[in-house]
């Protein structure tokens, strides 16, 4: 009985009507038009002229508007067919996208404007048709090449064997190899919790304003996550990071209507009021770490944990930071501000805290991956306990969080993380003392 009951409203919500699917978009008759050639383009290249449907159609090749491809990225490719006879209905054009062998990327695409359009059932003898694809390659897509295939299916079906017979070289399973794309892997997306750091594009002053031409340049935060179990801080914080061979930059910009610290000696306890504060594990082994902290008087307070945070760290460690605060507005509570920015140049060699042999390179080369995170936190007037947020996101409990940090990949200044060799690397960005 149960087993027919099942039955039965499989059945009835079979049967029930869902309204309309989605129309296809409408495509002007006058953009049909403009893509009926008299001819191909000249100097096609490759001219591929793959016959298909034993000689009613011939793809004759196709144009692509870049040589390489950022994933993420768009790429025009023009694709044009020669109709020699009407295919009739029931056909509709395909085209795939796939990895390298061993790969598991893959895109299918959707039908373009003029396959909207003008589609097969349409195409009349003699006809020259230029189909114009964007295609946006998946951010996630890790091969480094994205093979292109174009071909006619059966209308509803999806088997090798359904396609349009397609003959002669540049073919394989009954399509057309249109195109092997190459991918841009140095410039990919980074997964989240990665970010790529941009080599500084030139000199950075230590004066608290953003305006130098490399903070334009720089990696930019979303807006600082709250860390888990900490109610909202007042406001929005937002990080920057960029290098060159003198320094880690960094550059916080805090909204808060109430700055509050009354802090302003070195190594005073900053964390108990309005603060930023980074954490560094440069050989990324989750021991053996900095901490750094700025406070929107310019105080500032650094420590060096040998282990991890439970064996406490050592404050008469000296980082040699240079920093720069400009407050809009006063430290005093209970008045009203609009917030703080902290600009920050770390010495390359504090990151290894008080472990000289520490196995990292100093300065760091392109590809070379850290791990860190940028902290900000706030107290409000009257309140012991911190709001926090941070970059990558933390608990209320732990700031440090060795095992949420950021993983930081250094890249050069266009954003690229796969070194080059001496002879190609561009010119290295000119780097000032901070002042």
């Amino acid at each position: 009985m149960r087993i027919a009951l099942v039955a039965s409203l499989l059945a009835w919500s079979a049967c029930v009507d869902r309204g309309p699917g989605p129309q296809p978009r409408k495509i002007d008759p006058a953009y049909v038009a403009a893509h009926l050639l008299a001819q191909p383009p000249a100097g096609l290249t490759p001219r591929l002229d793959v016959a298909l449907g034993g000689g009613a159609l011939v793809y004759l090749g196709n144009t692509i508007d870049r040589t390489a491809v950022i994933p993420g990225q768009i790429v025009r490719v023009t694709h044009y067919w020669k109709v020699v006879q009407p295919v009739g209905t029931g056909w509709k054009v395909f085209a795939l996208l796939r990895g390298a062998a061993g790969s598991a990327d893959f895109m299918n695409l959707p039908a373009t404007d003029m396959e909207l359009g003008h589609g097969p059932a349409r195409w009349q003898p003699g006809e020259l048709i230029e189909d114009v694809q964007d295609i946006t390659v998946r951010p996630d897509w890790r091969s480094p090449t994205a093979t292109l295939t174009v071909g006619l299916i059966e209308v509803g079906q999806h088997g090798v064997g359904d396609r349009m017979a397609a003959s002669g070289p540049s073919t394989q399973d009954r399509a057309v190899i249109a195109r092997v794309i190459d991918i841009d892997l140095s410039k990919a997306p980074p997964p989240p919790g990665t970010v790529h750091v941009p080599r500084a594009i030139g000199p950075i002053a230590i004066d608290g304003v953003a305006s130098d031409p490399a903070w334009a340049a720089a990696v930019t935060s979303p807006e600082l996550a709250t860390a888990e179990g900490s109610a909202d801080p007042v406001g929005k914080a937002t990080a920057k990071l960029t290098w060159d061979d003198e320094f880690l930059y960094a550059f916080v910009s805090v909204t808060d209507s109430d700055v509050v610290s009354e802090y302003r000696n070195h190594d005073d306890p900053l964390w108990k009021a309005d603060c930023v504060e980074l954490f560094i594990d440069a050989d990324g082994n989750r021991r053996g770490y900095i901490e750094l902290q700025v406070n929107p008087n310019n105080a500032t307070f650094d420590s060096w944990f040998a282990v991890t945070r439970a064996q406490g760290g050592d404050p008469s460690w000296d980082s040699g930071m240079q920093t720069a605060v400009k407050l809009r507005g006063t430290t005093a509570p209970g008045d009203t501000d609009q917030g703080w920015d902290a600009e920050i140049a770390i010495p390359w060699q504090a990151v290894r805290g008080r472990d000289a042999a520490m196995a990292v390179r100093l300065p760091p080369g392109v590809g070379d991956r850290w791990r860190m995170n940028i902290v900000r936190v706030d107290i409000r007037t009257g309140d012991k306990n911190p709001q926090a947020s941070s970059w990558n996101r933390i608990t209320s409990a732990d700031f440090h969080a060795l095992d949420r940090m950021l993983t930081v990949v250094f890249a050069d200044p266009t954003g690229s993380i796969v070194p080059r060799p001496p002879s190609a690397a561009p010119p290295a960005a000119g780097s000032a003392a901070p002042r």
